[in-house]
């Protein structure tokens, strides 16, 4: 009980901290989580760092999807190693990079691809297309059928929180710039993540290129995720979401 009280007063900080910024009230967004799982991430995985980063990101989902949940995909490389985990709330964060994704998504330890994220987040959230769904081979045998699902749009943010350099930069331009082209409502927020003081040179391109993209650097993912609500938010917050937050 004690946690969900303090998740809840974190995202009033978070409503204030908007408020202070311009925002008189949060409007209502759908909120989604990308966590890169490629090899080069997994101690912090395994440290329960990155469990932290999406506790503290739980308030979001308070202050803004009208679920108040988050919806968490992780993915490495290609088109396979993007996977839809779930919801994550008030009352079911604790320990959940733990149960649901160390070891058991598809593309766990592989690379790391953003543009396929970015596709399945644009038709999770409705702006680019219906969702396929195959029916796979044991399902043909048995007289199942693909399905083309349609997505009502949603206006969304999306958190995507990776420690390495993508394979399919060219790709991902594509993807942004035929976002942007059809005036998706969708912010992407990267957080590049680096203990050892790498930079991030595409992220830092496409944070200045596309006006619904942003980027923050960190650094120390331990000390991040260790700062008080006012200080992660004043991080996070910036000039260029608070005016995607206020269009």
């Amino acid at each position: 009980m004690a946690l969900t009280l303090n998740l809840e007063k974190s995202a009033r900080t978070l409503v204030l901290s908007l408020e202070k910024a311009g925002i008189a009230k949060p409007p209502a967004l759908e909120v989604g989580f990308g966590l890169d799982v490629s090899g080069s991430f997994e101690d912090e995985h395994r440290a329960g760092i990155t469990d932290r980063l999406l506790t503290r990101l739980v308030p979001w989902g308070l202050a803004f999807d009208p679920d108040k949940k988050v919806e968490v995909f992780t993915f490495s490389s290609g088109a396979a190693g993007v996977h839809e985990v779930g919801a994550v709330d008030a009352g079911n964060h604790d320990g959940y990079v733990a149960k649901n994704i160390i070891a058991k998504v598809p593309g766990w330890n592989g690379g790391t691809d953003y543009s396929h994220l970015l596709e399945r987040m644009l038709k999770h959230f409705g702006w680019a297309g219906p969702i396929e769904k195959k029916a796979g081979f044991f399902g043909r045998l048995m007289g199942q059928k693909d399905e083309v699902i349609p997505v009502a749009k949603k206006r969304s943010l999306v958190i995507v929180a990776t420690d390495g350099d993508n394979t399919d930069k060219e790709r991902t331009l594509r993807v942004l710039r035929e976002s942007e082209q059809r005036q998706d409502q969708v912010y992407f927020l990267f957080l590049g993540i680096s203990n050892q003081g790498s930079s991030f040179p595409f992220l830092e391109r496409i944070g200045d290129q596309f006006g619904n993209t942003g980027f923050k650097a960190i650094h120390n993912l331990r000390q991040f995720v260790g700062q008080s609500d006012e200080e992660l938010n004043a991080q996070l917050i910036d000039e260029e979401l608070i005016a995607w937050l206020k269009g």
